[in-house]
């Protein structure tokens, strides 16, 4: 890479991750558990990514299951 691409390319990923540094922590969580596609519903609301909302539910799933056969009696 040539020294001043080298520069530019420093310079872009320096105003990048200065202008990261200021976003509150509820608007990057918000950002990252909403749907990548179409983040929002016609409304306005929040539309959460179904890749999340299924591995909640897997993991509800697995810990019933692993609560049943604990705590009952066979």
């Amino acid at each position: 890479m040539k020294h001043q691409e080298q520069i530019a390319t420093t310079a872009r990923l320096r105003s990048f991750h200065s202008g990261n540094g200021k976003e509150p922590l509820g608007e990057a969580l918000r950002r990252w558990i909403e749907d990548p596609l179409k983040p929002t519903t016609d409304k306005g609301n929040l539309r959460i990514n179904p890749i999340l909302v299924l591995l909640a539910m897997m993991a509800l799933l697995a810990g019933s299951t692993f609560l049943f056969f604990s705590l009952g009696q066979l």
